[in-house]
């Protein structure tokens, strides 16, 4: 690691990046894996100095660190946008299933209002029926059970 006296200028292209830095000399210890680790980056690279491997793979890690942020962000877009997309899809899909099962519940009311040969039509507005309330509290009841079923699987 000692290889240039402390302060010394060092004009050097390491894998074609031109840098001059005054160089100061430190002492660490390492495993001797990753002294072994920084003599194979030094042998690879064609450098003179073990210091200048190590320069290398900090600022490789640098470069990585940034890269793997930028690639983190593009992925979690990724993953939000397709769960997003699928949401969209089963929304669209349930929309179509209740559009598909009034359109059936229209045409079975008026074949059933033709076959009966009703000329007028008693609308709420006239009179309530004692099923409705009893009909519409039964709906509602499982829609809401339907709905805490699907944020139990969901979640």
């Amino acid at each position: 690691m000692g290889e240039h006296s402390e302060g010394k200028a060092l004009n050097k292209k390491v894998k074609g990046v031109k840098f001059k830095m005054a160089r100061i000399r430190k002492e660490y210890k390492m495993t001797e894996k990753n002294v072994e680790y920084i003599e194979e980056v030094k042998e690879k690279n064609n450098l003179k100095y073990s210091s200048e491997a190590l320069d290398l793979i900090i600022r490789e890690h640098r470069q990585n660190s940034d890269i793997t942020t930028e690639a983190m962000i593009k992925i979690i877009a990724k993953e939000v946008s397709e769960q997003i997309k699928f949401d969209m899809k089963e929304i669209k899909k349930s929309s179509n299933d209740t559009e598909r099962n009034t359109q059936i519940l229209l045409e079975l009311i008026n074949g059933f209002f033709v076959i009966s040969e009703y000329g007028r039509l008693a609308t709420t507005e006239d009179i309530i029926a004692p099923a409705l309330p009893r009909a519409i509290e039964l709906v509602d009841t499982r829609r809401e059970n339907k709905i805490v079923r699907g944020l139990d699987k969901k979640y």
